[in-house]
């Protein structure tokens, strides 16, 4: 497949091998994507003339949709103004994990060895949504994920409760800014979670989300601060990565990268020249720096918390409406 789309003039993106893309007259053409024996494709009418009915009269194809239909579980809409995705279908076909009302009253109790395996297969399913197309149930799905060996019940009340609430909150995607925070120690052994929230804006305000994590941050920090700057500095890399991908695929000469934090002293502290006490993040803040100074990144702005939108990716009980209403309609 990968030597037939070559071929084909696809050129393949140094920093995703699934992902090809085609030019004409200097203008994006078309992309395609692999997942193993499946095939997501869009461009021009030109593009599915000429490479896709190569492909189809080269390769025996199962089954083709276009316009609407669903690609792993996810779902995608095309209209005249735009493109929809959601999971509505997956998530209608989540049910949460039946528990007795005698169960649900010890709380502490632990899970049996069934209950443990419907609750690791729940958090997986979660999990696809929590990645794909519904950043808002993220870090519950984390932090339920980190639970697994040692959850007692109330840990599956919990889970039940974010999986009901699913179909309650049902909204499509709309179509760089860069949101990143951090909450120190907040993790029940003591890690500190970081996330991060990446979209593509236009000139109108409109936003799309193209990627989005949250997790244990990798290092042990020992403060606020820490916390914010390692989550600022996975951000700024990640930015930096999907920004070239864009490039390359788009053939603009650059993509402009704004991350915004909430934390004013970790602002400061880029904007200064006065250094930080720890001299290990000392080293984190110069890489922000020189992502800065060589126009990896473009700027880091610093966001009222009450502006935040990764705030509901890394502490519990945040409510995500904020999120919602940045990105659904």
């Amino acid at each position: 497949m990968v030597k037939a789309l070559q071929e084909l003039g696809g050129l393949q993106c140094s920093l995703d091998m699934s992902m090809f893309y085609w030019r004409q007259d200097g203008h994006l053409d078309g992309m395609l994507c692999l997942h193993v024996d499946d095939i997501l494709y869009c461009g021009s009418q030109n593009f599915n003339d000429t490479i896709i009915t190569s492909l189809q009269k080269q390769f025996r194809v199962g089954s083709s949709a276009e316009a609407s239909f669903t690609y792993l579980g996810v779902d995608f809409k095309s209209y005249t103004d735009g493109i929809t995705v959601d999971q509505k279908q997956y998530i209608s076909s989540i049910s949460p994990s039946p528990i007795t009302m005698a169960r649900q009253s010890n709380k502490d109790s632990c899970l049996s060895v069934q209950e443990i395996a419907d609750f690791r297969s729940l958090v997986g399913q979660l999990n696809w949504v929590a990645t794909q197309t519904r950043p808002d149930v993220a870090f519950d799905t984390c932090e339920l994920g980190v639970s697994i060996s040692k959850a007692v019940v109330s840990d599956l009340l919990h889970l039940n409760k974010v999986v009901g609430g699913l179909n309650k909150t049902l909204y499509s995607y709309f179509f760089l800014e860069c949101y990143t925070d951090a909450a120190f120690a907040n993790l029940s052994n003591d890690g500190s979670q970081g996330a991060m929230l990446i979209f593509l804006r236009d000139s109108d305000g409109k936003r799309f989300p193209i990627f989005w994590k949250t997790r244990c941050l990798r290092r042990t920090p020992r403060s606020t601060l820490e916390a914010e700057t390692l989550a600022l500095v996975e951000v700024a890399e990640a930015s930096v990565y999907l920004a070239n991908i864009l490039t390359q695929i788009t053939g603009r000469k650059s993509i402009t990268v704004r991350c915004l934090v909430d934390n004013r002293s970790l602002y400061d502290s880029i904007y200064s020249t006065r250094q930080v006490d720890n001299k290990k993040l000392r080293m984190d803040v110069k890489a922000v720096k020189n992502m800065l100074v060589s126009g990896e990144i473009n700027r880091v702005d610093w966001v009222e918390g009450s502006q935040q939108l990764a705030d509901c990716l890394t502490k519990k009980g945040v409510s995500p409406n904020k999120l919602r209403a940045a990105i659904g309609r």
